[in-house]
């Protein structure tokens, strides 16, 4: 179940762009290239943030995970790399 935390963040921005999308049309009366840009694209958030509210799975959790490697795996991987590489010199 999704949290509502993530339902909050999502209606909070949804609502936060519409009121951008509202105060770009009332502010560009006759709007040029770049202002449509501007609102076009604060038009695509709000569509996005209502997906996003709307929808009832979350992203992944990141996790970080650390495994300790065994020393001796590592020499032998350098050992290795040493006896097998090929100086650029050589090609």
């Amino acid at each position: 179940m999704v949290s509502e935390d993530w339902n909050l963040k999502w209606r909070t921005s949804f609502q936060d762009n519409l009121v951008l999308v509202q105060y770009l049309t009332r502010k560009y009366k006759n709007p040029t290239p770049d202002q449509f840009q501007e609102i076009s694209y604060a038009l695509a958030q709000v569509r996005n943030c209502f997906m996003y509210w709307n929808s009832d799975t979350a992203h992944w959790e990141k996790t970080h995970t650390e495994m300790q490697l065994d020393q001796t795996k590592i020499d032998e991987q350098k050992k290795f790399i040493a006896e097998t590489s090929v100086p650029l010199d050589d090609e």
